[in-house]
Formats: structure tokens, C-alpha cells, sequence
């Protein structure tokens, strides 16, 4: 009698979301971070993010049990045109694991927390050439409402 060979698939650990606080998350941080930036060294890094949190920098982290494997920093501002607004800055999924709905997620929750904040409006920047990261965006209901123009100093 011939048996079924049983095929054991290893399951990931359930996906949780939660915000940064702990210096340990923000270093977690470095290594998505750096999958956008190439060049950023961790001095750079970190000198960045100290002057960032002190502006008010915030971000939420996707985790598969305790690996950081997705995350987002957020801005909450207010402009005259827009009024109060939470704006979404670096969405980061890890390059082996893109493409299940971690993007998503991390969208979700800080587009909650504008809520919760009370903005009127959710926004982000992206490079005209990430074509990838803009279907990902025009399918989480954004639209390119104009240009980001910028000039070095």
C-alpha cells in the first residue's frame, strides 16, 4: 500500500503591525532603509533619524514574529492648501518577501492614524522612475495631484 507523502510547508509567523519606539526597532530599521538608499551608511543613518524624531518623525513596523520585514515613517503637517495632513515617507517591504500585501498594511495603518489625528488628507512623495511603486499606489486610491519640485542648496 503506497503512502502520500506528506509535504510539510514551514509557516511564517503571523504578520503584526505596531509602531517604532524601542532604539532597537530603529535600528531594525537601517536594514529595509537601506534596500531604498544604496550609498546611506549607518552614521548617516542615524544622524538622519535623530534630527527626524526630533521634528516630529514617526513609523510603523510590519513584524513576522520579532524580524522587522516592513516599514513606513510618517509626517503629520499642516499647509494652507491642504490643511492638516499625515505624510507617508519610505514604505519599505523587504526585497525576498514584497508583494503580499505587507505594502498594504503599513498604507492602512497610517492612513488610521491620520484619521485618528484628524487630517484632512494622506500624502506621499515617489521617484517619477519607481513605476512599481506608483500601480502600487494609484491601487491603494492615490492620484498624482502634481509636481514635487526640488532644488540643491
Amino acid at each position: 500500500m503506497a503512502t502520500a507523502a506528506k509535504t510539510s510547508k514551514k509557516k511564517s509567523p503571523k504578520l503584526t503591525l505596531r509602531e517604532l519606539k524601542k532604539p532597537q526597532d530603529w535600528q531594525a530599521m537601517f536594514t529595509l532603509i537601506k534596500q531604498l538608499n544604496k550609498t546611506m551608511t549607518k552614521t548617516q543613518f542615524n544622524a538622519l533619524l535623530k534630527d527626524m524624531l526630533a521634528r516630529g518623525y514617526r513609523a510603523v513596523g510590519a513584524y513576522q514574529g520579532e524580524t522587522l520585514v516592513g516599514v513606513s515613517g510618517f509626517w503629520v503637517g499642516v499647509r494652507f492648501w491642504c490643511h492638516k495632513y499625515i505624510d507617508i515617507d519610505n514604505v519599505v517591504v523587504d526585497e525576498k518577501i514584497r508583494s503580499k500585501g505587507i505594502g498594504a498594511k503599513l498604507i492602512a495603518w497610517i492612513e488610521a492614524e491620520g484619521k485618528r489625528q484628524k487630517c484632512d488628507m494622506s500624502m506621499l512623495d515617489c521617484y517619477t522612475t519607481h513605476h512599481k511603486s506608483h500601480r502600487f499606489y494609484f491601487r491603494q486610491g492615490y492620484c498624482i495631484l502634481g509636481y514635487h519640485f526640488t532644488k540643491d542648496l
